[in-house]
């Protein structure tokens, strides 16, 4: 029974988690031109932001191994939830460039732990499916709600995100946290650790590279939509069936990955990817492009999920929210390098894109391939 309650902790906290950063994701663009600012000025903002929490979040890994995951995902939590609420209440531009600026302090605190926190459970595969499976669930729940509150008012949105992130410290109770010394090691020596580790590298860099195409994503699906005259409505359906593919697939997977060797099945969800991107390539139907969709949010989603669990199972004990945020950061940096080809290869022809994505999918099975068998 434990175990479940830990499952349903971690649960539990995935969703809020992702309810308090989605929630305000239809109307921020929105809130932040109504202070009478240039498009320039709202892209600083969002710069702002992703800056603080990207930079911070190694190193708060280090931290949470060291001083405590709960503590950091409590405070984490606890400071991005207040600072929600004073976003929300912001009378002019500069304060909201610093609350929403030290909201990314508390993104930067919480997320390390939290993932350290699902990597300590003893099925891997499966906490962290059902960690990440939760994330998605509250990512399609969060904009509808967020758009319904934002109705009334643009500000509610963001009283809704800092009440989710404050509940979301309730369910830390119910996770249970492995104490280590492997912390110890210090910052510099723990991250030359885990450079050295040849498996790790291999998965981050095959990781990075799937990534690439799940970044892509949110730019070639809407040229191809509109290319084909779909209605706007039409490419967020499509979108959201990537989404749905991936919450229903990704637990179940996650249970099937414990008893089978886990190279084997990231390998063949990455083939699986290559195929549905030959499917895009040739998909000029509203149904085609949905299916291909949802068989991406598994194929993807499941090589995302499971690498993840990989780098749990190599993580030493009490140094897990280090080589999460490691692989996190690594895979991360696929969403500011991916854009601008993919919108180059647009430009020559609106199916290239979906060629050179079916090709680092299809380049990332023998990296996984080459990682030792040992526990996965």
């Amino acid at each position: 029974m434990g175990r479940e309650r830990r499952l349903m902790g971690l649960s539990a906290l995935g969703l809020l988690q992702a309810l308090s950063f989605t929630v305000i994701s239809p109307i921020l663009p929105q809130y932040v031109e109504s202070f009478g600012v240039s498009y320039a000025e709202i892209g600083y903002f969002f710069t702002a932001y992703s800056m603080t929490w990207s930079l911070l979040q190694i190193y708060t890994g280090h931290l949470s191994d060291k001083y405590g995951k709960k503590r950091l995902a409590a405070l984490g939590l606890l400071t991005y939830g207040v600072f929600a609420f004073l976003v929300g209440v912001a009378s002019n531009y500069v304060q909201l460039v610093v609350f929403r600026v030290l909201q990314g302090v508390g993104l930067g605190v919480l997320g390390p732990a939290c993932l350290g926190l699902a990597a300590q459970l003893e099925e891997k595969g499966k906490s962290v499916a059902f960690y990440r499976t939760a994330n998605s669930l509250g990512g399609i729940l969060g904009p509808l709600l967020g758009g319904l509150a934002g109705l009334t008012s643009l500000s509610h949105p963001f009283f809704l995100s800092g009440i989710a992130s404050i509940l979301a410290i309730v369910p830390l109770s119910y996770l249970v946290e492995e104490k280590a010394g492997a912390a110890s090691l210090g910052f510099r020596r723990s991250i030359k650790e885990i450079v050295l580790t040849k498996d790790v590298v291999l998965i981050c860099s095959a990781a990075f590279l799937v990534e690439l195409c799940f970044a892509a994503l949110s730019i070639s699906i809407p040229l191809l939509c509109v290319s084909l005259g779909l209605p706007l409505v039409f490419v967020g359906l499509t979108l959201t069936c990537y989404s749905l593919g991936f919450t229903l697939s990704q637990i179940p997977l996650g249970m099937i990955s414990e008893r089978i060797d886990r190279r084997k099945l990231i390998a063949f969800a990455s083939l699986g990817a290559t195929l549905c991107f030959a499917l895009l390539c040739f998909s000029d139907e509203l149904v085609e492009i949905a299916i291909a969709m949802g068989l991406l949010g598994v194929t993807l989603g499941t090589v995302f999920v499971q690498s993840t669990a990989m780098v749990a199972s190599i993580s030493p004990k009490g140094a897990e929210s280090l080589y999460m945020r490691f692989f996190d950061s690594i895979v991360d940096l696929s969403f500011p390098i991916i854009p601008i080809p993919i919108a180059l290869l647009a430009g020559i022809g609106i199916k290239m894109p979906f060629i050179l994505l079916g090709a680092l999918a299809a380049s990332s099975v023998p990296l996984f391939l080459m990682v030792k068998k040992s526990e996965y």
